[in-house]
């Protein structure tokens, strides 16, 4: 894995609906490897790999934003209050942050001290109105910088713990990460089918990226890559996956059988361990990607991850060249005779 990239990628700031921060990484990683790069009205941006002339394509996808706080006042104090559809309170408390104002402000969440608490308060969870960023600013100095709806993401620390790494956004800028490292070696060898590397916009919030981007892109297939919950402490077996056992293959009735299959044939025939997690709905943007226009067969394969939506996300890199791995073979290993599996004439 390609440390220095996934560092740089994690440590941007990129909250829902500000995703055109991360395009000009995205444009100087891919513009040697592929034919096209354009960016969307949507806040998604698309590179395209062209293969064989009159060949299907297929759209992998991988979500630029990450979990975000937004203003919601300014108390007389200077105090930022906040709120956010996406990150759990009880995280939150302690976290040092950015402000995304008219200039980047440092900040700490902070809430009543535990000493001062009632007994009563101190058995309840801390609601986001009890919560509050501190920049160290009087109110007459904050509003000038701070309009209310600005955005606030964790402050970045990309660390090892042992082989494995953490930091914030690594949902799901490491599927951003797989989608530039798959891109980069079909330089080798031009792929029988067109291939689309689609990093979309609001999945956290909305989905609008993928609904709106696969109605632009139209591919034949697609898959999602993103993360699903790694395995820690008071985490059922149902719930999670092994870290360091491999990429997972997300199976329910919203995902295409077909897809799923060669992926499984990929994986057995090149010996990468691949992981099961079944389901209905996976979470992912293949949810929405499913029902553009006719409908899109779509599969998820998602990287094992600990404590996401937190600012200590954690992955090990293993999983991740697996995953890069597995979706650059498979796309070598799709053929005429897969495609009239995938188009339904066998």
């Amino acid at each position: 894995m390609n440390e220095k990239l996934v560092e740089l990628l994690t440590n941007a700031a990129s909250a829902t609906a500000e995703e055109t921060n991360l395009h000009p990484f995205i444009e100087k990683e891919l513009k040697d490897y592929v034919d096209e790069i354009k960016a969307l009205n949507n806040g998604s941006i698309y590179a395209l790999k062209k293969g064989k002339p009159g060949k299907c394509s297929l759209m992998l996808d991988a979500h630029l934003d990450e979990v975000a706080l937004f203003v919601t006042g300014i108390t007389e104090e200077g105090f930022l209050r906040i709120h956010s559809s996406s990150i759990d309170p009880k995280v939150l408390p302690g976290s040092v942050v950015y402000v995304h104002g008219k200039r980047e402000l440092k900040g700490v969440i902070g809430l009543k001290p535990y000493h001062l608490e009632t007994q009563g308060e101190t058995k309840k969870a801390v609601p986001f109105d009890k919560l509050f960023v501190d920049c160290g600013m009087e109110k007459k100095d904050i509003e000038k910088l701070v309009p209310i709806g600005s955005s606030i993401t964790f402050s970045p620390e990309f660390i090892h713990l042992n082989k494995l790494i953490s930091n914030k956004s690594l949902d799901d800028r490491i599927g951003v990460y797989v989608i530039i490292e798959v891109l980069k070696r079909l330089e080798r060898k031009i792929p029988l089918i067109n291939v689309i590397g689609h990093f979309a916009s609001q999945e956290e919030i909305t989905g609008l990226g993928a609904v709106t981007s696969t109605y632009k892109i139209k591919p034949d297939f697609a898959i999602a890559i993103d993360v699903t919950h790694g395995r820690s402490p008071d985490v059922s077996d149902r719930e999670a996956s092994e870290i360091g056992k491999g990429p997972v293959i997300f199976i329910g009735p919203s995902v295409d059988r077909k897809i799923n299959k060669k992926i499984i044939e990929v994986a057995k025939k090149y010996n990468i361990p691949l992981q099961k997690e079944i389901g209905v709905f996976s979470g992912t943007d293949a949810t929405e990607i499913q029902i553009v226009e006719k409908g899109i067969p779509v599969g998820v394969v998602s990287i094992p991850e600990r404590y996401m939506h937190t600012p200590i996300e954690v992955i090990d890199p293993e999983d991740v060249d697996n995953t890069v791995n597995l979706l650059s073979l498979l796309i070598e290993e799709i053929d005429e005779s897969w495609m009239e599996v995938l188009y339904g004439n066998v």
